[in-house]
């Protein structure tokens, strides 16, 4: 890290850049909720979030998702490509839950027969029967959803990389709640960061992947034998139900071993 330059710093990462062009992230102890209105530190979990996210690209490079990463250097740095970032985040919500849950309540938000069934009660924590996929922005104040319309007048992507980016998102949603359901783990929904190539435009994944920072995990043996909704991510934190290092501890161990 002597040689890297510091470039910035987002709310749970310092990022840095080498000589050589390739981005540094150093994934911090620090954890907000609210649009950081709520600020911690816990111990580990930095580490804890790199090593699954450098788990987790691994795993989706060898199912042929492209991705930013170079390497992992421990306990919690992540080396990457450096990319052109998309100005939003593209979110996969698999349950009818959080924000989702809200807005369709408020009206906001219609949840069509695409993702649930005629007739089937709309509760909180119903399961979707396809991911809905929507996108927020990134670097606005607070982040808010945004339509396509918005995407295209705005000049962010076109129908093509919007398209992309859908079915890309809902492959990674597939492959990760494939493998987790091995792992008695639910997957509620997730969130994900693309950037572009500088050199050649290709639009690829991004930031940080499959952490309970940026993913939502339950236990899914409480969930289908109580219909329990037992959080293994930061909801912990934001609802105050734990030790949020020993919940991240147990939810790597879970996970990668």
């Amino acid at each position: 890290m002597n040689e890297a330059t510091y470039l910035r710093s987002g709310k749970a990462k310092d990022i840095y850049q080498r000589p050589n062009g390739d981005i540094v992230f150093v994934f911090t102890d620090r954890v907000t909720a609210f649009d950081g209105l709520k600020k911690a530190e816990y111990t580990d979990k930095g580490a804890i979030c790199c090593k699954l996210s450098c788990f987790w690209f691994k795993k989706l490079e060898a199912a042929g998702i492209k991705t930013h990463f170079r390497e992992f250097v421990p306990p919690n740095m992540l080396v990457a490509q450096d990319l052109d970032i998309l100005p939003v985040e593209v979110i996969a919500r698999n349950y009818l839950y959080g924000s989702l849950w809200r807005r369709s309540q408020r009206g906001e938000v219609e949840i069509s027969s695409e993702f649930i069934s005629e007739g089937t009660k709309r509760a909180e924590g119903t399961p979707l029967a396809r991911s809905y996929v929507e996108f927020t922005t990134k670097f606005e104040k607070v982040d808010r959803p945004v339509t396509k319309d918005e995407l295209i007048a705005n000049g962010w992507m076109d129908h093509s990389e919007i398209a992309f980016l859908t079915t890309t998102t809902r492959r990674i949603g597939e492959l990760m709640s494939a493998y987790l359901s091995t792992k008695e783990v639910i997957l509620a929904d997730f969130k994900l960061e693309y950037g572009r190539c500088k050199k050649c435009g290709e639009i690829i994944l991004a930031d940080e992947v499959g952490t309970p920072d940026v993913c939502r995990f339950w236990d899914k043996r409480a969930y289908e034998t109580r219909g329990e909704i037992r959080s293994l991510d930061k909801d912990v934190f934001r609802q105050e139900k734990g030790d949020l290092s020993e919940v991240y501890r147990a939810v790597y161990t879970r996970i990668v071993e």
